[in-house]
């Protein structure tokens, strides 16, 4: 089986879909980059710092370090996955010329889940929509939300223009995302 990379932006449907695939395709293996991000937080035993500065958590997940060491973390698994289980890699955190680096086309489907033309404030009501206890925005007003959501609208942008440079499907799922997931998923093998 291949390996499954789901990038993008924040409430596009990254972990629903990765969650999807691993129901139906129970044999792989899933990874959220999250997880990792707090792993190497906590081992520096900086989880409160970063916890009540959110720019500078932002900024060391989107930085090249983090970036590469997921990919790297990613590419041994996939070596050493001797059975072919496969594994699926869902980040947000990912800028699609390191994934196009670091990432092997030919045994790894790449997605790119956006948000189309959504401006700050629709992906504020997405944020809001589709929050979950996980969600590091569970429980936090729109003002605060609105303060990120440029950012968000920035990066969404960002990933329209580059991905498709780098070989990158982009799907937008800001309309009817649960029937573009279901297809996404219908159509991963063919």
């Amino acid at each position: 089986m291949k390996n499954i990379l789901i990038m993008g932006i924040g409430r596009a449907g990254k972990t629903t879909l990765s969650k999807m695939i691993k129901d139906k395709y129970n044999s792989y293996n899933l990874i959220h980059s999250d997880s990792l991000k707090w792993a190497m937080i906590r081992a520096k035993d900086e989880e409160q710092y970063y916890r009540k500065n959110v720019d500078k958590q932002k900024e060391f997940e989107h930085g090249e370090y983090f970036q590469r060491t997921l990919l790297e973390l990613y590419n041994s698994l996939i070596r050493k996955d001797t059975k072919k289980y496969g594994y699926i890699l869902e980040s947000g955190q990912l800028h699609p010329k390191i994934v196009k680096e670091m990432i092997d086309f030919d045994n790894t489907i790449v997605l790119c889940l956006g948000l189309g033309n959504f401006k700050p404030e629709d992906m504020v009501n997405q944020c809001i929509t589709y929050d979950t206890e996980e969600s590091w925005t569970y429980g936090l007003s729109k003002d605060y939300l609105l303060e990120h959501a440029q950012d968000w609208y920035n990066c969404n942008e960002m990933l329209k223009i580059e991905c498709p440079k780098y070989g990158i499907k982009y799907i937008d799922t800001s309309k009817d995302r649960e029937k573009v997931l279901n297809e996404i998923l219908e159509n991963l093998f063919k």
